[in-house]
């Protein structure tokens, strides 16, 4: 062999062990690299898992709140549905009344006064048609003479048992007295 072949080989050699040892640290640049993004993976796996786990919970504990919310909601509609008929039969009553009072009025003001609620009716009701006219009460009998005796024999028993005295007595007298003069 030639000095030449020999230089080439050698530099063969040299160029072979340079590019495995290149190859080599390249290799191991790449393994290290896989290695941290393998550990990177890991976290973010355990992460993804410890994050599916909260929501899970936290779905869970909403749900049981809205079992909460649907058992409120369960008694609210109860009791809705029990005070239904109660309140019904007060508006039926109401409207009955107010067809009563109404039907005391012509048929124009029945008109004008249709939409007013049972208070309102009332009060116009009983401004408009039950109208007190104020006349003095003149009693023209003389039963206060009497002190509510209707016969003086009835007046003269309580005297007698003692439970009308003797002055009250002479009182019922001159009235009955004075009723037949």
């Amino acid at each position: 062999m030639s000095e030449e072949t020999v230089q080439d080989s050698v530099q063969e050699v040299a160029t072979d062990s340079r590019n495995e040892s290149s190859s080599s640290n390249q290799d191991s640049d790449l393994l290290r690299e896989v290695m941290q993004k393998k550990e990177r993976l890991q976290k973010a796996e355990s992460r993804v898992a410890e994050l599916e786990k909260k929501m899970e919970e936290d779905r869970q504990s909403q749900l049981a709140e809205n079992d909460e919310y649907k058992m409120l909601y369960e008694e609210t509609k109860a009791k809705y549905d029990s005070i239904t008929p109660e309140l019904q039969s007060y508006k039926d009553r109401d409207n009955a009344e107010i067809e009563k009072m109404l039907a005391d009025f012509s048929e124009d003001e029945r008109d004008a006064f249709k939409e007013m609620n049972y208070s309102q009716v009332k009060v116009v009701h009983s401004k408009l048609i039950n109208k007190q006219t104020n006349v003095p009460s003149v009693d023209n009998s003389t039963a206060s003479g009497y002190q509510g005796y209707s016969t003086l024999t009835d007046a003269a028993r309580d005297v007698a048992s003692g439970k009308l005295d003797k002055s009250s007595y002479a009182k019922i007298k001159e009235a009955f007295a004075s009723k037949f003069n």
